[in-house]
């Protein structure tokens, strides 16, 4: 099967509020772009559902307001059909 981040590919634009002040937040992209294969962090950078199927892409929200981050898990899109 062939999955697809939509935020990375930029078909969607995200609308999270940040948890701390209620502010919106800006994409600040992957987390995988921050940790990269030669970081000595081990982060798993993708969420895995009870059938053992990967399906999220982890994101770096950041609110400009209170300075603060947070992780989100977009969920990818199967492509395997529409190819």
């Amino acid at each position: 099967m062939s999955y697809i981040c939509p935020l990375c590919n930029g078909l969607v634009v995200p609308e999270q509020a940040c948890p701390h002040c209620l502010q919106g937040l800006s994409e600040c992209g992957k987390l995988e772009d921050y940790t990269g294969p030669y970081s000595p962090y081990s982060l798993q950078t993708s969420m895995v559902e009870e059938d053992g199927n990967e399906n999220g892409c982890m994101h770096m929200l950041y609110c400009h307001h209170c300075h603060t981050s947070t992780l989100w898990s977009v969920a990818q899109w199967d492509m395997s059909g529409n190819l």
